[in-house]
């Protein structure tokens, strides 16, 4: 999978797990994509249909929903739904402006087949009969209530660009929305995310900066780092996904996770040590999150949180 090498579908014993493997790293249509042979193995050519099937709802999905907030004048942009790479995700994350842009939203979707599944603080899960997808709609970047990333600094200026008829971020805004999700949400770094940022080098310095203003370049340098590493480690620092040399980054040091990484053994979880740091640093310096700490506390004694909690530090992959 690693540099896009294509290569030999592996015996039926093997695929399951290789598979599962990929689903993991939510990267299952690139595993896929990238084998040759699959006329001889039935089972994985089924497969290789059927996320085809889905990368092809998902994109006629986005785009009919994005055309219905663009008609209703709704203030949004697509975030984690469109990769480099084949990519099928889990659901299609739409970031609004407000809170009214929320309501408006869920009423223009609800008028076009989209039924609402469960709402949380900042946001509500429609799920789109015709496609048989999720539509995730939020009002911020948050988790469990504490805000981890400024959305007034994707939206602001020239951070959003239309892209086939799709409001998505700039590709060094999505780095900076990667990492922090990755790091301040999930607290795991999949292949998933280290395709993203191998063949986004050129918007490193960019991202970095951005990163710098949302006080999230620790999350930023934490993952580049990793990317890094990884990099050199497997394929060496010539390979073709590093086509130059990413910036300095010195805040955040990768330390024991290295020991996985030598054997590629993703996805994997952030050492505790490191949250703890890059969440102290943007508690302490990020007066959005800051803002946030109240109701994600207030969060924190509800069950139903306690339960959701649970199951997140307990799984292997977001």
């Amino acid at each position: 999978m690693p540099g896009f090498v294509q290569g030999m579908a592996p015996p039926p014993n093997e695929a399951l797990n290789l598979l599962r493997l990929a689903e993991l790293n939510k990267i299952p249509l690139l595993f896929l994509e990238s084998l040759v042979n699959l006329r001889k193995h039935t089972w994985l050519g089924q497969q290789l249909s059927r996320y085809r099937d889905r990368q092809r709802r998902t994109l006629a999905l986005t785009a009919d929903v994005s055309s219905l907030l663009e008609a209703a004048g709704i203030r949004y942009v697509i975030f984690k739904t469109l990769k480099p790479f084949p990519y099928t995700p889990a659901d299609i994350d739409v970031l609004l402006r407000s809170s009214s842009d929320l309501a408006g939203a869920a009423y223009v979707l609800g008028k076009r087949n989209l039924s609402p599944l469960e709402s949380d603080l900042y946001g509500l899960t429609m799920f789109s009969l015709d496609y048989g997808l999720n539509v995730d709609l939020t009002t911020e970047l948050a988790v469990s209530g504490f805000i981890y990333l400024d959305k007034s600094l994707l939206f602001d200026g020239q951070k959003r660009v239309h892209c086939s008829g799709v409001q998505t971020l700039k590709p060094h805004a999505d780095l900076v929305t990667l990492a922090a999700h990755s790091m301040y949400k999930e607290q795991t770094y999949a292949l998933s995310d280290y395709y993203t940022f191998a063949l986004s080098s050129q918007y490193h310095q960019r991202a970095l900066e951005l990163a710098q203003a949302a006080h999230a370049r620790f999350a930023l340098e934490a993952a580049l780092k990793l990317t890094e590493d990884i990099t050199v480690s497997a394929f060496a620092s010539d390979n073709e996904l590093m086509p130059t040399r990413m910036p300095s980054v010195t805040t955040a040091k990768t330390g024991g996770m290295m020991e996985a990484c030598k054997a590629l053994e993703l996805p994997m979880r952030y050492p505790i040590p490191m949250l703890i740091r890059g969440l102290s640093q943007k508690i302490i310096g990020d007066p959005v999150s800051r803002n946030s700490l109240p109701k994600a506390l207030e969060s924190s004694l509800r069950p139903r949180f306690i339960n959701k909690l649970s199951r997140h530090f307990t799984r292997r992959t977001y």
